[in-house]
């Protein structure tokens, strides 16, 4: 009978593209996915029962083509959650949970955490910011747009995993919004986005598992107008935001001035530039100081 360790380093002998510490993860996650197995299942090298029903030769050459993990098993987690994701929705990133944590402090600090408020995302692909926010902040009504039609129903199967009633999602193209002459009706606390921001120069910089399997309609902007997404929210912004509410966004780390500044432009007397956890410009918040 073959034990968890043995059959781990099988899979992880057959898996030839990824650094040998980011291939044991991988397989670590396959294994609990698809055999219920913990870690401390597989290093205790314990019996298992049979894994033929189980394609493993197609998993590990999706794998070695460079494919993510999430996509081949249909899921990832964000915020302790579990997320659906297929290819029309980029693949949620830890350094994305920050943009939820800051929003949740801010309620926190403003002592403002269990008020009613309403919530917007931007460009939402899976919904793993706006179901999140929808869970974390009590008494949240949240919006959540995205031109993808594939995105928006991926988006709302996670809104039904998770459970967030309070989650509305449309399609709305934001770069066409105010230009069509829309104008929404309702004011937002909170208006929060992780926009495509990648130019199309730095694509040759990305990783394969990314530039040839998440979406690009999600990830790239041209070189010439790198700031075109944080244009458009910010004039969304500066019409629906209420007086004390905030705007934060995600950035391109190299562009967190000239993002920052979109925003000053735009009538926001107040922006700032966050880092991460790594120490890099990862977001933008901009709010009112008067109005």
């Amino acid at each position: 009978m073959t034990t968890s360790k043995q059959f781990f380093d099988e899979l992880l002998h057959q898996i030839t593209v990824y650094e040998t510490q980011e291939a044991k993860e991988i397989v670590f996650w396959l294994l609990e996915h698809e055999l219920g197995l913990k870690k401390i299942d597989i290093l205790s090298n314990r019996p298992i029962n049979s894994t033929k029903s189980i394609d493993w030769d197609s998993i590990v050459k999706r794998l070695n083509n460079h494919e993510p993990i999430q996509y081949i098993l249909g899921e990832t987690t964000f915020y302790g959650r579990r997320f659906l994701v297929d290819d029309s929705v980029l693949i949620p990133r830890p350094e994305t949970e920050e943009l939820v944590d800051y929003v949740c402090e801010w309620e926190k600090k403003t002592n403002r955490i269990e008020s009613e408020k309403k919530v917007i995302d931007i460009g939402t692909g899976s919904g793993c910011i706006a179901i999140s926010l929808a869970k974390e902040l009590s008494n949240a009504q949240v919006w959540a747009y995205d031109i993808s039609e594939k995105a928006l129903v991926t988006a709302q199967k996670n809104a039904d995993l998770n459970q967030a009633a309070n989650v509305s999602f449309e399609k709305v193209d934001i770069l066409q919004y105010l230009s069509n002459g829309a104008q929404s009706k309702l004011r937002f606390d909170i208006i929060v986005s992780n926009p495509p921001y990648v130019t199309k120069q730095e694509a040759a910089q990305m990783r394969s598992n990314v530039l040839n399997f998440e979406p690009h309609l999600a990830l790239f902007v041209e070189d010439n107008d790198p700031l075109i997404f944080y244009q458009a929210i910010a004039n969304f912004a500066i019409q629906t935001l209420k007086e004390d509410g905030l705007v934060i966004v995600e950035i391109n780390e190299s562009l967190g001035e000239e993002t920052a500044g979109v925003f000053s432009r735009a009538g926001f007397s107040e922006t700032e530039v966050i880092k991460d956890l790594h120490q890099k410009n990862r977001f933008v918040r901009a709010a009112f100081l008067k109005r």
